[in-house]
């Protein structure tokens, strides 16, 4: 992929939704399917086979271009794994892929992302720009009163156990007097024709911005549901780099480089993206809640089904022509562009920790969490590794690395926990602490047990022998320094 200047035009970071496919088609890295029948789960089902093929960080994307869902056959085109190599997170941050391995274009979005901070460690940001509703791609179709009706569009049930079809890419948008803007990415039921389920988890700023306004006694919110966002809005909308009352669509111009486009809602006062595929405005009662779920999560296990949940009356569907669908395929496949979030919690923790280098834990395998020290102390893996344990809820087996250990490389992760680490002295369990709520194995929704490995080379003051033993590559590469030069260079054409 890399090395041709023609290809400059196609990197990032991208405008549009629309931007970002044709860019991964001119790299050849959209498989299309003409029809696959849903109502009978082939697209789950070739998903999971594409999952076990490739594995989730060198799947291509797939287009399933027309498929069959509630009955009926639909125009998609309905995209999966739109985001799992790791070479499109370096395109979408504006870097073209090196064609090398994969974790190294993953490295190299971590580095551009860190270029985009302050040096306080917090992001820049630019303010959206309001343009006319006439300039708006996704106003180009508009549905309000008797023409709304959400089962028009292939919004499919993913598993058979699911309580219904899901929008589960969908940003949803809320405005609160006091925290401002938030734009956060949850779990949408489809209901019927004109309703949605809204599915924040309690103490999510989607949840706290909602249960404020019912405590100042509103009746209901204005919300909007925008989907087929940008690359890094739906990144930056899904994961948690911004904080409480910080504006997700201002940072995003940050990264971008240029202010989001919004236009208002045609039913409330709402700003959304204007280059997105959809947009679905409308009205959540805040007195009133029903039943949702149960949905398959992230974590590969069905979440479960509650007995309350807020969900919004649909007002208004405005859409591009031929607008572009998205399903996560959730705990199948990587979700989203993790590269801000990760590097959001490298900034957080080297402010704390002068020997912290950086962390990962990878999505398609939730729980883990693989650190990078420098360690010069006895007992500093344990301290730092308790203070990510605590603090991250995903990081329920948090393992920390010698600097030497590449954490996104999962065989260099094995090798160096299998020949480093001693189970007994090197290890620390929380009994309770705060987790995942979709944790499955969690005897208490949002909270659980938590484990720190100690992976690192251990002094004799920890424990360790009075000398490591040195690796067979590092023996190499002192005894031979221009080795893997010179194999470049004369066999690099055969690997």
């Amino acid at each position: 992929m890399s090395g041709s200047t023609k290809n400059k035009k196609y990197i990032g970071p991208y405008a549009s939704l629309r931007e970002y496919l044709e860019a991964l088609e001119k790299f050849g890295r959209v498989l299309h399917i003409n029809d696959i029948d849903q109502d009978q789960y082939e697209a789950t089902g070739f998903i999971y086979r594409l999952m076990e093929k490739y594995s989730a960080v060198e799947a291509p994307v797939v287009s399933f271009d027309r498929i069959k869902t509630q009955g009926q056959w639909m125009q998609g085109p309905v995209l999966g794994n739109l985001y799992g190599r790791w070479e499109f997170e370096a395109l979408a941050m504006g870097i073209e892929p090196t064609g090398d391995l994969p974790h190294k274009d993953y490295k190299l979005a971590l580095n551009r992302v860190e270029s985009l901070a302050t040096e306080k460690g917090t992001w820049k940001t630019m303010k959206p720009v309001a343009i006319a509703n006439s300039q708006a791609p996704c106003k180009e179709i508009k549905y309000q009163g008797k023409d709304i009706d959400l089962l028009n569009f292939p919004f499919i049930k993913t598993n058979p156990a699911d309580g219904g079809s899901y929008i589960n890419t969908g940003n949803v948008i809320l405005v609160d007097e006091k925290h401002g803007r938030n734009v956060g990415t949850y779990r949408c039921q489809v209901k019927n024709s004109s309703k949605i389920s809204i599915n924040p988890e309690k103490n999510q700023d989607g949840w706290n911005f909602l249960m404020a306004m019912r405590e100042r006694g509103e009746k209901s919110a204005p919300a909007a549901i925008v989907l087929g966002s940008d690359p890094i809005v739906f990144a930056l909308s899904s994961s948690k780099v911004s904080a409480m009352g910080e504006d997700e669509l201002e940072i995003a111009g940050g990264f971008l480089g240029r202010p989001v486009e919004v236009v208002q809602c045609e039913t409330n006062d709402i700003l959304v993206p204007a280059n997105v595929e959809m947009v679905i405005e409308g009205v959540i009662p805040l007195d009133s809640m029903e039943p949702e779920g149960p949905f398959g999560e992230m974590y590969g296990y069905m979440g479960a089904r509650k007995s309350k949940n807020f969900f919004m009356d649909v007002t208004a569907i405005t859409h591009r022509e031929n607008p572009i669908f998205v399903n996560q395929f959730s705990g199948i496949t990587r979700g989203f562009l993790t590269s801000p979030i990760e590097t959001t919690a490298n900034l957080k923790f080297r402010q704390k920790f002068k020997n912290f280098i950086g962390l990962h834990y990878p999505l398609e395998t939730p729980g883990f969490c693989f650190v990078n020290i420098n360690k010069n102390k006895a007992g500093e893996a344990m301290e730092i590794g308790n203070a990510i344990s605590t603090s991250l809820k995903i990081a329920k087996i948090t393992v920390v690395f010698d600097q030497d250990v590449d954490i996104h490389n999962t065989k260099e992760v094995l090798h160096a926990l299998g020949s480093r680490w001693q189970p007994y002295d090197s290890t620390e369990i929380l009994k309770k602490a705060p987790g995942m709520g979709g944790d499955p194995s969690s005897r208490e929704h949002g909270f659980g047990s938590r484990i720190i490995i100690d992976a690192t080379r251990k002094t004799p003051k920890e424990g360790g022998p009075n000398e490591y033993a040195p690796m067979n590559r590092q023996c190499l590469e002192e005894g031979v320094p221009e080795i893997f030069e010179r194999i470049d260079k004369k066999y690099g054409h055969l690997l």
